[in-house]
């Protein structure tokens, strides 16, 4: 008999713990979910060997109809096995973002 008592306080203990955690959840902001899900898909973008456009645009930052125009300029690397959907090589993709590098130099003003 004590043992059913104190399953039953353990089990009321986790429901009290389930219930406090429930109603943390509902108080999470949907802007904060949505900036979570973002760093976890750009996570994934980066063990990803190959990415699609939509990945790519998204992996980049800019719209598809960009990559679509890149790739119809023939300025990034990119694959079409049967001539249909587009693939880009992550690793290609960084190598050719770093070289497309463009540097600046400070000027001095100028002293009269």
């Amino acid at each position: 008999m004590a043992n059913k008592k104190i399953d039953i306080e353990i089990l009321a203990k986790r429901v009290e713990l389930l219930e406090i955690t429930v109603r943390e959840l509902k108080s999470v902001e949907p802007e904060v979910l949505e900036e979570r899900l973002k760093k976890i898909e750009n996570s994934l973008y980066i063990t990803k060997e190959m990415l699609t456009t939509t990945e790519l645009a998204e992996y980049l930052g800019v719209s598809q109809s960009q990559i679509y125009k890149l790739t119809m300029n023939m300025e990034i690397p990119h694959y079409k096995p049967k001539g249909k959907t587009i693939y880009f090589d992550r690793k290609e993709i960084v190598r050719w973002m770093r070289s497309n590098h463009c540097s600046f130099e400070r000027k001095e003003p100028a002293k009269d």
